[in-house]
């Protein structure tokens, strides 16, 4: 049986205050009892922080902005030809300035973390107004700015905008240098040369955080400007699997060709470019003695022109076209490798060189530089200097344990400097670049409330 309802229309509504006064008057009373304690204003802000918003981000959304129009291949957004940017961070955000008109779609989408925006301008000077613009629209929300870090992929207008952003939104910059910017053969290609290296000696010195593409270029940076706290070198990947592979073919240049018995290898694009022809004109007075050839790895329209270039000089019986062995095979059985280019793929192909244990003879570069020492590991010889190069070769020919030291320095150089392991190398350069949150911040420094709260809010 339910208890009875008390009737509501008979009740005293006097004794319903009164209850209720009662229980207001006890509260007060135990409350003026209550001891509460007290601290200072110094012990408060030395005590733990009662709020701390966890970030469950362990990667950085990235902005990148970069003036190489290569990057608009939808295909793949790499920096170096190796690292896709989709598999290291969180997500990315990738601004490319180009002069001329704006193409129909401006902003895409080429993956699901990455994002790609267009942005041009009549003139060069342009750009960096027009970019900023753009990235503001883009992204800039109620929230404030997405991206967590800003990376200028030159010293020039990119770097530029990379500065103003990050003053003007409170982000962290990161400047990349890949070219010396201090050198001869940047100011002769580099379009207004005057005006961008104007630009940056002015913002290079701004940023707390620089990476430059060898260690001879940081170096120089360090010593002329000292005040950058971190500046170091990006980290390099070289693909060795193709090499380290088993090669499909059952004999290498050594055994297809045993009438020779010192082989000069030359691998590229046989085209209208001069650099076939400087590999042939160095060594062709080498090409006069029958056990000695010169073989070109690669196609192209310039072979014809090759061949009676050879007739001509009388040493067609030692130059070789060669097509069914591949990259493997032919470097297993030379005994030189030419690198007359200065082309990045020439880089490339240099270091599979090393790694498959052929002395080298190269066109230096700063990429070369920085990795083999001149008359030690390799011979560095300068960009068109073909009397040079045929000297180096006569000197690796003539000393077998000449060339047997040049084996062994360049295979250290190599497998120390440049990275194999795909995934060591996006960890290592994802460290490389998200150094740039920290740049600035000496060990020793304690981190208040106040930004740790801002920065796990913001991530």
């Amino acid at each position: 049986m339910s208890p009875r309802r008390p009737d509501l229309l008979q009740a005293d509504p006097s004794l319903r205050e009164q209850t209720v006064l009662d229980y207001a008057l006890k509260r007060e009373s135990a409350e003026k009892n209550e001891v509460v304690p007290r601290v200072s204003i110094a012990e408060a802000r030395r005590s733990a922080v009662q709020l701390d918003v966890v970030s469950e981000r362990d990667t950085t959304r990235l902005l990148f902005i970069s003036r190489d129009a290569s990057l608009l291949n939808q295909a793949t957004q790499t920096l170096d030809g190796f690292l896709n940017l989709s598999d290291v961070f969180d997500e990315v955000h990738i601004v490319v300035l180009q002069v001329g008109a704006l193409p129909r779609n401006p902003v895409l989408r080429v993956s699901a973390n990455v994002w790609l925006y267009v942005v041009a301008a009549p003139h060069w000077w342009l750009t960096p107004m027009a970019a900023v613009e753009m990235i503001k629209s883009q992204l800039a929300f109620a929230d404030g700015f997405r991206p967590d870090l800003i990376v200028a992929r030159d010293a020039y207008e990119c770097a530029l905008i990379a500065l103003y952003l990050g003053r003007h939104l409170s982000r962290p910059v990161q400047l990349h240098v890949l070219e010396d910017i201090f050198g001869l053969k940047v100011r002769a290609r580099l379009p207004h040369a005057f005006w961008r290296l104007l630009i940056a000696r002015y913002v290079v010195p701004r940023f707390l955080s620089v990476r430059t593409s060898t260690d001879q270029l940081t170096l120089k940076l360090s010593k002329r400007y000292p005040g950058i706290p971190d500046i170091a070198t990006l980290p390099r990947f070289h693909n060795y699997q193709a090499l380290r592979a088993a090669s499909g073919q059952t004999y290498t240049l050594k055994e297809k060709y045993p009438q020779y018995v010192f082989r000069m290898l030359y691998i590229g694009v046989l085209d209208s470019d001069a650099c076939a022809y400087q590999a042939m004109d160095a060594v062709r007075g080498l090409l006069r003695n029958k056990k000695i050839c010169l073989v070109f790895y690669g196609s192209g329209k310039g072979r014809i022109e090759l061949q009676k270039r050879a007739e001509i000089l009388g040493i067609a019986e030692q130059v070789v076209f060669e097509r069914d062995l591949d990259q493997a095979a032919c470097l297993a059985g030379a005994n030189v490798l030419l690198v007359p280019e200065t082309t990045p793929v020439a880089d490339e192909i240099a270091a599979l060189g090393a790694f498959a244990r052929v002395p080298l003879v190269l066109a230096v570069t700063p990429q070369r530089a920085d990795i083999f020492v001149n008359g030690d590991s390799a011979f560095l010889c300068k960009e068109g200097d073909t009397v040079a190069m045929g000297l180096a070769v006569s000197k690796l020919m003539s000393s077998a344990p000449l060339a047997n030291d040049f084996i062994e320095a360049a295979f250290t150089a190599v497998s120390s400097r440049l990275h194999e392991d795909p995934v060591a190398y996006r960890l290592a350069y994802r460290d490389s670049v998200e150094a740039a949150l920290f740049a600035g911040m000496s060990d020793t420094e304690d981190v208040n409330s106040e930004s740790v709260i801002q920065s796990s809010s913001t991530l």
